[in-house]
This record gives structure tokens, sequence and C-alpha cells, in this order.
């Protein structure tokens, strides 16, 4: 017998038995239930590839309205209210910012590539963006973006005034400063600071959802 001859012969006594559970008004476990598919495997992630590799998570329970109090009905409505968050909660995305601009700013001095420096400051935006993104629910992506777009005013500033003091370059402070705005720009470091602060939003939702006994005792294999 094939292993698909074998697949459907179990699929359908598995079927029968389950009718028979229900015809003498017997529940299913639970665990049964969402462990098994009509072929005995485990069902599969929602959404292919993308599901697997970021499972579904629900919002964080307890949490109010991010836009209570907001009565703006303009044409510019998503706009405003992504400012009207980030006023609400400045800290949520200024503090992580100071970090990253200082890591930033330690790998464009550090001389050589792959070095144990760069990767230092290479795991410090990260983490540093994930947090702003944790600490503001609200919108995860927009909070790590703004802590992002605000560490390279940051690191845009101090360079500029640093490397103008020195004489290094030899470009007007605010030319050096449009240089390093430009540069972050170019290395997609906006882009990546929206998903990143994302992802962060999203583990921490993740990290919210109470551990199932099916998902236990699939981590255990």
């Amino acid at each position: 017998m094939s292993n698909r001859s074998r697949r459907d012969a179990a699929s359908r006594a598995e079927a029968r038995r389950r009718s028979r559970l229900l015809e003498r008004g017997e529940e299913l476990a639970v665990d049964e239930s969402e462990e098994t598919e009509s072929d005995g495997r485990p069902p599969a992630a929602p959404g292919g590839f993308l599901g697997r590799l970021f499972p579904p998570a629900p919002p964080l329970p307890n949490r109010p309205d991010p836009l209570a109090g907001f009565h703006y009905q303009g044409p510019f409505r998503s706009v405003v209210a992504a400012g009207y968050v980030l006023a609400k909660h400045p800290r949520a995305w200024l503090l992580p910012a100071i970090p990253w601009a200082a890591a930033q700013t330690l790998s464009r001095l550090s001389p050589q590539d792959y070095s144990p420096v760069q990767i230092t400051t290479v795991l410090i935006s990260v983490f540093a963006i994930i947090a702003a993104g944790w600490i503001g629910w609200e919108r995860p992506w927009l909070f790590g973006l703004a802590a992002t777009v605000a560490g390279t005013m940051i690191q845009g500033i101090f360079l500029a005034l640093l490397l103008g003091t020195l004489g290094v370059e030899e470009l007007e402070p605010w030319r050096l400063f449009i240089g390093i705005v430009f540069f972050q720009i170019l290395q997609l470091q906006w882009i990546l600071g929206g998903f990143i602060g994302w992802y962060g939003g999203y583990l921490r939702r993740r990290m919210s959802v109470p551990t199932t006994a099916s998902e236990r005792r699939r981590s255990r294999r």
C-alpha cells in the first residue's frame, strides 16, 4: 500500500472515530482538534512562509484607544494622527534615538569593517529601535521610524560640529549635516527603523499571548 493510500485510510478512520464521538455527545479534546488535521499532521500556519515566520499576534489586552481625544477630521488625518501619537509619548522614541545615534556615530568613526566595534554598534542600533517599537505599542512602526529619524538628526548635528571643529572635513557644518542625513536615507536606515520598530511591537504582542499545551509540546520536539 502506498503512503498516499495509508494516509487516506487513516483519514477516513479518523473521520469515522470523530463522527462516533459526536453521535455519543462527547466533545473532542482541545489539543487534539488543534494539532490534528485530516491527514494526521499538525495544521499549517496561515499565510504561507510569512505566516510561519510571523504568526498572528493579537493586540495587547487592556490598552486604551491611542487616538482617544483626537478629533481632527481634515484631509491629512493620518499624518496629523501620527504626530498626535508621537507628541503624547515623546520619550518612547527620543530616548531610543540617543543610543542609536551613538552607535551609528561610533560605527562611522570606526576605521575597520566587520570588527567587534562594528558588530556591537549594529546590535545596539537594532535593540534600540526594537525598544522603541516595544514601548510605543500604539504604532510600533511609527515609533521605530521616529527614533531612527531623530537619531539621524542627533548624529548629523554631532558629527557636523565635531568634524567641522577638528577640521577633518573641509565642508561647512550644515553641508556635513545634510550629507550625513542623505547617507542614512540612502542606506535605507529609516525604512529599516520602521520595520524593526514594527517587529518590537509584534514581539511584545507575541510574548503577551499565553502558551498553550500544544505549543509547549511542539517546542519540546
